[in-house]
């Protein structure tokens, strides 16, 4: 079987490359990391490397063995490449300003400090349990789920070799309710940033204060970032020695202010009758080529909900997010009044039957179809899904505008649940709920919709687009921008 390399693997590869760099005195190659992947697995890594890296040495050793002795073309091309990767961005970092001159780092797989967004889920976790703005709550019980890479989507983090023992520590041990409510600072920032609004008369920018605790993390965070202590780095795979770095400064409202500049237009959406999905186009300070891709991630034995990629050209450089997310997001954006029209077009449709409602978000509720896939009898179950995909087969032609047509729809249905002898329900309950949803969200924030005005649409894109390149979980209005989760500093390098 072929070795499929997975984030763990690819990411320690980086640290060890990182590591390798750090011990040479300069510039390091493909080779050179190829010949610590086989020191590795040898046991023979040279101690100041081996010092120098944590990760799950005994794990990366066999799985570097086995990457490795697969001989197959298409996977030693990629081997290659990801030795070439990791060598170019090692190079790149060794030469920035952000690992401190005359120190020692040692190069941390993210799995290796749990503690660092572990922090945030905590605090998160509390927001969402202790918030008295109920839509703060809300959010924080949406956002507290998840690994935590939106609040930071760093891959490996380097730390200073003095003092890496008693960071993690400090990072466990941290906790902003021992910081009096009278000194911390998001209280006198937001006066601060809305008297300048006033003055030149800008947009609002607004922190709501009952992130006040992630904001004391994130000021911690930053200091470390700021000092060379902790630096924090998400990592893009890379095809050229030129490699891209771009810091994402999110001290203060750092982060916020660089949203005044975010220019997004939205340019079509794509219904895609040739597949389970549908493609919003759109523009980023005038540059084409970016579109959010919505579409089913899990896997081929399970039902869940769409998910909404962000992408430019085929890399998912800009990152997820998730339908719940997508419809607090509608919500706080005005944009209800879409969801509303698209639910009165089913209701219609299904003539008075109770349509499940979802409790995490607005929209066709994903068990809907997962009745259809494992339920026998009832109220959509595998008894119901052929004469209700008549329904959704109409359902996806108005809220398409016709650009589905509900032959093939049906066409591709039936493709899917097979012959009357064998029946695959399961893949039938996929297809309409991936068409559904992901036609429910493209309804949204499609420019020939009536239901809520293009600068709506605008704004739900770019709070989309801010949480899935993890800025931060803000909502843009037409006279202020406000962030219920801010996301804290970060190196990206790569893409």
């Amino acid at each position: 079987m072929a070795f499929k390399p997975l984030a763990p693997h690819t990411e320690s590869l980086q640290a060890l490359a990182c590591a390798v760099r750090q011990d040479s005195s300069g510039d390091i190659s493909a080779a050179d990391v190829a010949q610590a992947m086989n020191d590795l697995s040898a046991n023979t890594l040279k101690s100041s490397v081996k010092r120098s890296i944590n990760i799950d040495n005994s794990k990366m050793s066999k799985a570097f063995a086995i990457w490795m002795e697969d001989s197959s073309a298409k996977n030693q091309k990629s081997l290659v490449e990801w030795q070439n990767s990791a060598a170019w961005t090692a190079n790149k970092l060794a030469g920035s300003s952000y690992l401190k001159s005359g120190r020692k780092y040692i190069f941390y797989y993210s799995g290796k400090l749990d503690s660092y967004r572990g922090k945030y889920k905590e605090i998160a976790t509390r927001i969402a349990n202790t918030a008295q703005d109920p839509m703060v709550k809300s959010i924080y019980k949406n956002v507290s789920i998840g690994t935590g890479d939106k609040w930071n989507p760093s891959d490996i983090m380097a730390l200073d070799s003095g003092s890496a023992s008693a960071i993690e520590k400090n990072i466990k041990d941290f906790d902003p309710r021992k910081i009096s409510k009278a000194s911390r600072e998001i209280h006198f920032n937001n006066l601060k940033m809305k008297a300048e609004a006033d003055v030149k008369g800008k947009k609002a920018l607004e922190m709501t204060e009952g992130m006040d605790e992630l904001y004391e993390y994130n000021k911690y965070i930053d200091n470390l970032f700021k000092s060379g202590d902790l630096i924090g780095i998400s990592l893009k795979k890379t095809e050229t020695s030129e490699v891209a770095m771009k810091l994402f400064d999110h001290q203060d409202f750092k982060g916020l202010k660089e949203s005044l500049k975010l220019d997004i237009e939205i340019e079509s959406v794509d219904y895609k009758p040739n597949a389970m999905k549908c493609i919003v186009n759109f523009s980023i300070a005038g540059e084409t080529g970016h579109y959010m891709d919505v579409r089913g991630f899990e896997s081929s034995k399970i039902l869940a909900n769409v998910q909404l990629q962000l992408q430019k050209g085929t890399a998912a450089n800009h990152g997820k997010a998730t339908l719940p997310a997508f419809s607090l997001i509608t919500q706080l954006s005005k944009g209800m009044p879409a969801v509303n029209a698209a639910k009165k077009i089913r209701d219609s449709l299904f003539k008075g039957r109770n349509i499940p409602i979802s409790s995490d978000h607005k929209f066709t509720d994903y068990k809907l179809f997962d009745n259809y896939a494992f339920k026998k009898q009832g109220e959509f179950s595998q008894a119901s899904i052929v004469n209700d995909s008549l329904f959704w087969a109409e359902y996806c032609n108005e809220l398409s505008t016709d650009r589905m047509s509900t032959v093939k729809f049906l066409e591709e249905f039936n493709k899917k649940l097979g012959t009357t002898t064998t029946k695959n329900y399961k893949d039938a309950a996929k297809y309409l709920k991936n068409k559904v949803q992901s036609y429910e969200v493209g309804y949204v924030l499609d420019k020939g919709k009536g239901a809520i005005s293009q600068k709506i649409k605008t704004n739900i894109m770019k709070s989309v687009y801010s949480l899935a390149a993890s800025k931060g979980f803000r909502i843009f209005g037409n006279k202020k921008i406000t962030d219920y989760m801010s996301s804290s500093t970060y190196l990206k390098v790569g893409g």
